[in-house]
């Protein structure tokens, strides 16, 4: 390849042959594929012939982006595929059985035997990067509700999954500034028709836009329709059901103690927006405006979480036992737990206080995943270890309110084909948007 002085830094690209198969749809289009970055070049000089020839050097894009800790931006307003960070979901998964107590022993048999259909073991967590779940035949159930039902590609998702992850608690209303967190201290308002109007009143900070059914968050409410679901498996013997609505239940509640999944500051302040040229893979550019401190997602849940899975691991080991007060015996007293639980973790991580740092680690230069951790590591474990005992408290009652442990079901574990059946049907936990989750809550 003739190479020149001044070549390094070309990008390499593929041009597609226009009698060649296609492989996807950037094919059929002409798209060309990012291959390689050229970085320098040699001259080489063979046997008798004083004529050298020029070899161009160059790095593979894919190895490039591995050692730089890059990911490519492959179009403006993709999905992110992470929540939490997988780590993070199926660690807390993996320490529930530990915090439940002895009054229910044929419970922890059960999901001890399911331990690795719910999560992974110990020395997966601590080395696996997690990646191409979406693509699994077999998703563990802490992440079905990522990788099989929001993001999947196994052709199982769910086109209302993904409010199910969240709830801006504290979006203030412009009649009285009130939020989510305000409202919900008077129990009736943990009501989803309660919710659907206070979405009518707002708009999105950054598009000043109504709020679509699509993005009105109902965490709280989903965990109602779980909790009574596992409780009616329970009570019908169905053993094979109720292990799955548990698996799947430890994804919301993990995200419940996520301080960047109950807050409109969830990717930055959109009320402090920032400008930004965007070069579109078409050659269009566009500019575009994201909130002041876009990436603490990322940063906060993914990297700084990821980075710090033993100290993790340890401490949600001394997650506390289930006290037989703490016991509860329905959907809605399930919906309220979760509510305290988004409140008790907003006012221990505030998620402005969250973006600040990250915004002033990142003006600084410095590595914003270190300095979130130094800043709220500690209280960061305290809301895991709080969103695990949550979840313990959820599981043993539902199963004590259906009397399960005195039943004569087997407690078996599932095959990965058996749970993967079960999450595929639709009518399993039907995901839902808030408009429409009423119908499926027991009053």
């Amino acid at each position: 390849m003739l190479t020149r002085a001044g070549d390094s830094g070309t990008l390499w690209l593929l041009e597609p042959e226009g009698d060649a198969e296609e492989v996807d749809d950037a094919s059929a289009d002409g798209l060309l594929r990012p291959l390689a970055i050229q970085w320098g070049a040699n001259r080489l000089y063979s046997g008798l012939d004083a004529q050298s020839h020029s070899y161009a050097l160059a790095t593979n894009i894919s190895l490039a982006c591995d050692r730089l800790d890059l990911d490519f931006v492959r179009d403006w307003n993709l999905d992110q595929d992470d929540t939490w960070a997988a780590f993070g979901h199926f660690t807390i998964a993996s320490r529930v059985v530990i915090a439940l107590s002895n009054a229910v022993p044929k419970l922890k048999t059960l999901m001890e035997k399911n331990a690795s259909i719910v999560s992974h073991p110990d020395d997966v967590l601590l080395s696996s990067e997690f990646k191409k779940m979406g693509e699994d035949p077999f998703v563990a159930l802490a992440d079905v509700p990522d990788f099989f039902w929001k993001h999947g590609k196994q052709g199982f998702t769910r086109y209302y999954e993904g409010p199910n992850h969240f709830a801006d608690m504290d979006h203030p209303r412009p009649a009285d500034g009130k939020t989510l967190l305000d409202l919900c201290e008077q129990p009736d308002n943990v009501d989803p028709a309660v919710w659907n109007d206070f979405y009518d009143e707002i708009e999105d900070f950054l598009t000043h836009e109504g709020i679509d059914q699509k993005y009105r968050g109902l965490l709280p409410f989903r965990v109602w329709q779980i909790f009574d679901e596992m409780a009616r498996f329970a009570k019908a013997g169905k053993i094979d059901e109720f292990v799955c609505a548990a698996g799947v239940l430890t994804h919301y509640v993990a995200d419940a103690c996520q301080p960047l999944h109950i807050s409109y500051l969830h990717d930055g302040d959109p009320r402090q927006p920032v400008s930004r040229t965007v070069h579109h893979r078409t050659g269009v550019t566009e500019e575009v405006a994201e909130p002041l401190g876009k990436g603490v997602h990322a940063a906060y849940e993914d990297k700084m979480v990821s980075a710090n899975r033993k100290t993790i691991i340890t401490a949600l080991n001394k997650t506390a036992e289930v006290k037989s007060k703490e016991l509860i015996d329905t959907g809605k007293a399930a919906a309220d737990l979760t509510i305290a639980l988004m409140r008790r973790t907003y006012t221990t991580l505030p998620p402005a206080t969250i973006v600040a740092a990250f915004v002033a680690a990142k003006r600084k230069g410095e590595n914003a995943a270190d300095e979130l951790w130094k800043q709220f590591g500690n209280a960061t474990i305290k809301a895991m270890q709080d969103g695990t005992h949550t979840l313990a408290v959820l599981w043993e009652s539902a199963w004590t309110i259906a009397d399960a442990e005195g039943s004569n079901s087997a407690m078996n574990a599932l095959t990965k084909e058996r749970a993967m059946q079960i999450c595929a049907d639709q009518k399993f936990l039907p995901s839902v948007a808030v408009n429409q989750i009423g119908q499926y809550l027991n009053h």
